[in-house]
């Protein structure tokens, strides 16, 4: 049956009954024994020395009904306590390890239905690998740490810290046997000393954890040529006990063989004299630009800190002159401490009641980076990181507008206590340790497994996570933003509050007193009185404005909805007339259209048509017409001419008639031959006109 701490019904399920029998019950540290990657959970089941899988998503839905689960077989199982699972990016092999040695498992292919092993085999035997022979020549040391190489081109590659302060890396591709290729001291190694004398790990000096930075490329002589994979560096952050923070720059990976390593101790600012305490135990890098850097101590404290290039001057290199352990004196990179947050370990109810300590391991969520994880003896914290969203907007803001962006401390981080599994009358010797922490996302549901076999799963609330706004452009002066914040992250910042109540589970064998519940009722009463129910009081109110405010928007909107609709009928109204009119129009440009249509017809069939001999003939009757009206000139110029000529024959006989003109015989017979002159000529202009007549047919 489903509860408040338990929706999915996992504690009914066979999976987790069969592994709740086979928990030890003398466990005293914080594990991971299980591991939840693309919505299947991979629990290890000490007792059968085998994984258990479960695929979490279709548990969903089916809270009363039981999903079967799969077993994966290991053809060598580890003889060792497992402490922790990982499993690679590309879901090809899972790594197992404890303080004694580590064991590689191939998982096998999935298909079919809920894409299981094998299409749905109830048990699946796995080729593993049990790495003690590797070992054999540290047999006096414990493994601290190993992760999966994220450069590593088939994700075969794993790196380990081992308590001798080595670094090891393995190759184990898929089908061959892992080996050993690298082994890097970073440090001073561990060896036996007199009782009286501490040994490095006392002091602080052995690495206790790591983690890869954020990826850079390489440049070859200063320069930048095309970029391959061999040039992208993951950088290593190690973390050593008494809080001094490494980075080793150089690529692993490469074909190269160096038996030293190139490793430099960061400079920490602000410096401290104590170097931020001691006893710390985990180290964590976000991958982001530049990388933030986070640093867990066993005293509930979490350092936030930025990778940036370091600014060296004399006291800097005084300072890390006097250092026992040798460092470069100019370090190309620091740690910039932003804030220090500091958790609550156990629900205490005084400050001057003790404090418990223990070791906290980081989880990241690969489904949100502005937050992440911390599981220890004392339950589950939550810690969100406004730095990543302002480092992300200030990285792909543009130039211009890059100083709107610059990431401040005014949204400072906050923890959330999500599962609490001590309070302050919890026996000191009592062990209520975490077993398993896996994320199931979208959404994000938290699963643990308490050391009591007990399964919690909850769905993950961030109030202090905003989403990520469009930013306007500035319009009147580049120092002042414009922005809109949005009802719903208007009412996650009024949930906002600094202390938190977790749900609470203990021990079945802690036995409380009427007084010891009851302070622990008053204390969880006044959290919920002072910093819950106010700040519920104010959503509701505020919930109160914003109903009465769309209540009366609502109305306007009805009104408005009314009035369009009227509007809207007007013109369809209005449409409908101007689709006749304009039919109408239509119509008549149509009929326009035809009647022009049938005269450019008309006309081209009416248009002279002439062959080219036809075009030839009508030049020759052209210039022909032009030579008959020239004749016809030129004859009646030659008619006038005669007509006075008659004329004067007429008075020159009259004249002769009066008197006797007497002329010479030279002049008659001038006078003969010019009228004989004339005469032909007329006659031979007369014969051309008949002829020109007879030619055109006049």
């Amino acid at each position: 049956m489903s509860s408040c701490t338990d929706p999915l019904c996992l504690n009914e399920k066979k999976l987790f009954k069969v592994l709740r029998e086979s928990l030890p019950k003398d466990l005293k540290d914080t594990r991971n024994i299980i591991e939840i990657r693309d919505d299947v959970l991979y629990a290890w089941n000490a007792d059968k020395g085998a994984i258990l899988t479960l695929n979490v998503a279709a548990t969903r839905g089916k809270a009363s009904e039981d999903v079967s689960y799969q077993t994966l077989l290991l053809t060598d199982p580890p003889m060792f306590e497992i402490t922790n699972l990982l499993i690679n990016e590309t879901l090809t092999q899972l790594v197992m390890w404890g303080n004694l040695g580590l064991a590689l498992v191939e998982l096998p292919s999935r298909w079919g239905k809920d894409g299981a092993f094998e299409g749905g085999k109830d048990v699946v035997t796995c080729i593993s690998h049990n790495l003690n022979s590797c070992w054999s020549y540290f047999a006096s040391g414990e493994v601290r740490r190993a992760r999966w190489h994220p450069g590593s081109t088939n994700d075969s590659h794993l790196v380990v810290l081992t308590s001798q302060n080595t670094l090891q890396l393995f190759e184990s591709e898929v089908g061959s046997e892992p080996k050993l290729i690298r082994n890097w001291n970073i440090g001073m190694s561990r060896s036996g000393s007199p009782s009286k004398i501490p040994s490095f790990e006392d002091l602080g000096d052995t690495a206790v954890d790591f983690d890869f930075t954020t990826p850079t490329v390489k440049k070859s002589n200063g320069k930048m040529d095309k970029i391959n994979w061999n040039q992208i560096e993951w950088s290593i952050l190690g973390l050593c006990g008494s809080g001094e923070v490494f980075i080793i720059r150089e690529n692993i990976l490469g074909e190269t063989y160096s038996k030293s390593i190139r490793m430099e101790f960061l400079t920490i600012h602000p410096w401290a004299e104590d170097n931020y305490g001691t006893e710390f135990c985990s180290i964590m890098c976000i991958q982001t630009t530049p990388p933030i850097v986070i640093l867990a101590s066993c005293h509930g404290k979490i350092y936030h800190g930025i990778l940036l290039k370091d600014v060296v001057d004399e006291k800097d290199k005084l300072n890390s002159s006097n250092s026992i352990i040798e460092r470069s004196n100019t370090p190309k990179d620091a740690l910039y401490i932003y804030e220090i947050i500091e958790m609550e370990l156990g629900l205490l109810y005084r400050e001057e009641d003790k404090k418990y300590t223990c070791p906290i391991n980081l989880h990241s969520d690969k489904g949100n980076k502005s937050r992440y994880f911390c599981s220890h003896n004392a339950g589950i914290h939550m810690v969100s990181l406004p730095m990543v969203s302002q480092l992300d907007e200030y990285i792909n803001a543009s130039e211009e507008n890059s100083e709107l962006y610059i990431p401040t401390l005014s949204n400072q981080s906050s923890f959330q206590y999500l599962l609490c599994t001590r309070t302050k009358h919890t026996n000191e010797n009592q062990a209520t340790p975490i077993l398993g922490f896996g994320l199931l996302q979208d959404p994000c549901v938290l699963i643990v497994l308490l050391h009591t076999g007990v399964v919690v799963d909850l769905t993950v609330v961030d109030l202090q996570y905003l989403p990520k706004l469009e930013q306007p452009e500035p319009t009147m002066s580049p120092s002042k933003k414009v922005t809109k914040v949005p009802f719903d992250v208007y009412i996650k910042g009024l949930l906002r509050h600094e202390v938190t109540q977790p749900i609470t589970k203990l021990s079945n064998q802690s036995e409380l007193s009427a007084r010891e519940a009851l302070e622990l009722l008053y204390r969880a009463t006044h959290i919920f009185r002072t910093s819950y129910f106010i700040n519920h009081d104010k959503v509701r109110e505020e919930l109160s404005k914003k109903v009465r405010s769309l209540k009366a928007l609502k109305e306007h909107q009805l009104k408005e909805l009314d009035r369009l609709i009227e509007t809207k009928r007007e013109l369809k109204q209005t449409a409908e007339h101007l689709a006749e009119h304009y039919e109408d129009i239509k119509d008549v440009q149509e009929d326009l259209a035809r009647r022009a249509d049938t005269v450019l017809r008309l006309v081209k069939q009416k248009e002279p048509s002439m062959s080219v001999a036809e075009r030839a003939e009508a030049l020759a009757l052209k210039d022909m017409a032009d030579n008959i009206n020239e004749l016809k000139m030129r004859l009646e110029q030659l008619k006038k001419k005669a007509s006075d000529q008659a004329k004067y024959r007429e008075s020159y006989k009259k004249s002769n008639i009066t008197r006797d003109i007497v002329l010479s015989k030279s002049q008659e017979e001038a006078i003969k031959t010019n009228l004989k002159q004339i005469g032909n000529d007329i006659a031979g202009l007369i014969s051309q006109v008949k002829n020109l007549q007879i030619d055109i047919g006049l």
